[in-house]
């Protein structure tokens, strides 16, 4: 088995299964690269994809797999390679941190400052999406450093640590009829229109866990993926929302009212991710302990040794 290998059986399943477009890619010969393919499933003794006549018409489920390993192999790879530019350089590079717009924008916000003024050097690429996605972006090495909630299942080659908790709140228009109770129950807040957060997301899960566990069937009238679409249609009259305290800034937020909800919603914790194998340079450990000063370089590499 070879590294040209995979890389012919990756570039062809890049791009859209083309032998002639990944013979292009890398500077070969189309007979060539179907050489190595053969090569390589005579050697592992899978097919990895399915031929129709002399054409690759799809992937096989086996095939599926060994070409995530072999992504898998060019990546570290890859890794290996940078080993020595990533201990040469402490203060050039770049982070890649993958986190959902709301931590984006409100919890991480002191902490990319402080980080962009200590290291002037380094670019930031914030990569932005679902719990689930960043995770999966961890695992695969695609970032750096996840900052999420979680799913349910975390992937065996990453390590998670707590980051910070995240308080929820209810939030109305103004002269709303809530406002009027001394203290609002689970079973008030059925009783309005509700918009929501998409379930995709923990906050989306953690009130319709809340709401099913009371027996309780509110009328969901908008789900959405921004705290701001979210504040807006509240402000707009069209219902009421549990929202990511966080995400209320009451400087703008004057056509909202607040309403403590702690003993409705119980808090989440925030996670930092890393795929315990990755090597980390000395500022992603300087993020991270910016984030939550609870981990030093000892800490988190004690964790991913655990």
């Amino acid at each position: 088995m070879t590294l040209q290998q995979l890389k012919c059986v990756c570039a062809v399943a890049d791009h859209n299964l083309s032998v002639s477009r990944a013979a292009e890619i890398l500077h070969m010969t189309q007979p060539g690269v179907s050489k190595m393919i053969r090569a390589l499933e005579k050697e592992i003794a899978v097919e990895i994809f399915v031929r129709r006549g002399n054409r690759l018409a799809a992937v096989t489920d086996a095939g599926h797999e060994a070409l995530a390993l072999a992504r898998r192999i060019m990546h570290d790879r890859g890794s290996l390679q940078d080993l020595a530019k990533r201990t040469q350089s402490d203060k050039s590079g770049t982070l890649r941190i993958g986190t959902t717009p709301i931590h984006a924008r409100y919890a991480l916000l002191d902490a990319v400052r402080r980080f962009a003024k200590r290291y002037p050097g380094v670019d930031l690429d914030i990569v932005q999406g679902r719990p689930a996605e960043i995770l999966n972006a961890v695992a695969a090495g695609e970032v750096d450093l996840g900052i999420s909630t979680l799913p349910d299942r975390v992937p065996p080659r990453v390590v998670t640590l707590d980051a910070y908790p995240i308080e929820y709140c209810l939030i109305v228009p103004p002269r709303h009829p809530l406002l009027a109770k001394r203290r609002v129950t689970i079973e008030d807040v059925a009783r309005h229109p509700i918009i929501t957060y998409n379930e995709s997301f923990n906050s989306g899960f953690v009130v319709r866990r809340e709401f099913q566990r009371r027996g309780l069937a509110p009328r969901i009238v908008m789900k959405a993926a921004d705290a701001n679409v979210v504040k807006a249609y509240v402000a707009s009259g069209l219902g009421i929302a549990v929202l990511l305290e966080m995400a209320v800034e009451p400087a703008r937020d004057r056509d909202l009212r607040v309403i403590a909800s702690d003993h409705i919603f119980p808090r989440s914790i925030a996670k930092m991710s890393l795929r315990r194998d990755q090597p980390l340079r000395a500022f992603v450990y300087d993020f991270i302990g910016l984030v939550s000063p609870r981990w030093n370089v000892d800490a988190v590499r004690d964790a991913m040794q655990a």
